[in-house]
């Protein structure tokens, strides 16, 4: 229960806020999506169904935080606010990389779509944008410049501002979240290490952004308690710790699960190479009794 606000379940539906933008984009990535894939399915190509799912699920996350009655109460209270947040910079992002759009749109596009998707992707500019040097200062930086700076405050007034607002903290989700999760190939590929790293560097911006919130003595913004802030800054530490802990963990299981199919392989190649060997030696020695008999 989130304080000072009791929202039903029928509250999510009666109190529906009526946000043509969002609609529009939710609509047309969903209507894009599932149209890409049923031409690869017209093709003879399968599209996995897990991303598909990961991509309708990350459309359902901005359908709560952008259009459902969630959305009517983020200007009066910062707990919801955090939420709507939490769903836009780390919920919908880590769906969407997992979803594979980019992959989707070379794989569903004609040629020249397709051309040029692909000199987006490999131009110079995205090959920066996709650097960890780059992403990770962007994300870190981007939460304490909306909380701790009147840009909070002024959103809550004007609806333009907010959206986007908005909208930049799915974009800046997306960088962060993409390079390191890697079923899009964009930039040069992350390392193992570097990925764990990567996620255990977000453990202290999130405690840091936290603590500041639960320690303000004094309103960030007209109408936002303190109580309230304490509890949105505790929802913002705690999820971006998770997210944290989490995807270094998934990093750290895949990459065993790396090195347990590579030392199958070798093992497969080794007993290939042992029966190749076995085998030759009984043909040779076949071929000499042969010879001997003569």
């Amino acid at each position: 229960m989130v304080p000072g606000v009791d929202i039903t379940p029928l509250d999510f539906a009666t109190k529906a806020t009526f946000a043509p933008a969002a609609i529009v984009l939710v609509a047309l990535g969903v209507g894009w999506y599932l149209w890409s894939v049923r031409r690869l399915a017209a093709r003879g190509m399968e599209w996995p169904a897990p991303r598909t799912a990961a991509f309708l699920v990350a459309q359902l996350a901005l359908v709560v935080a952008w259009i459902s009655g969630l959305a009517a109460y983020v200007d009066t209270n910062f707990s919801i606010s955090s939420i709507q947040h939490i769903l836009i910079g780390m919920v919908a992002p880590i769906l969407l990389a997992f979803s594979a759009p980019v992959t989707l749109a070379r794989q569903a596009s004609g040629t020249r779509v397709r051309t040029t998707i692909e000199k987006v992707v490999e131009s110079p500019t995205a090959r920066i944008l996709s650097q960890p040097a780059v992403t990770w200062p962007i994300y870190g930086f981007s939460f304490f410049v909306l909380y701790l700076s009147p840009l909070y405050a002024y959103t809550l007034h004007h609806d333009l501002v907010r959206l986007l607002v908005n909208l930049g903290t799915l974009v800046v989700g997306c960088m962060f979240f993409w390079p390191p999760i890697g079923v899009d190939r964009l930039g040069k590929a992350m390392g193992y290490w570097l990925r764990m790293l990567y996620f255990i560097l977000l453990l202290p911006c999130h405690t840091i952004l936290g603590m500041t919130l639960e320690s303000q003595s004094t309103r960030i913004a007209p109408g936002i308690g303190l109580t309230d802030l304490h509890t949105g800054g505790g929802l913002l530490w705690v999820a971006g710790e998770a997210t944290g802990l989490l995807g270094a963990i998934a990093v750290f299981v895949g990459w065993l699960r790396r090195d347990e199919r590579a030392a199958e392989r070798n093992d497969q190649m080794d007993e290939a190479s042992a029966a190749a060997a076995l085998a030759h030696w009984r043909a040779t020695r076949e071929a000499a009794a042969r010879a001997a008999s003569r």
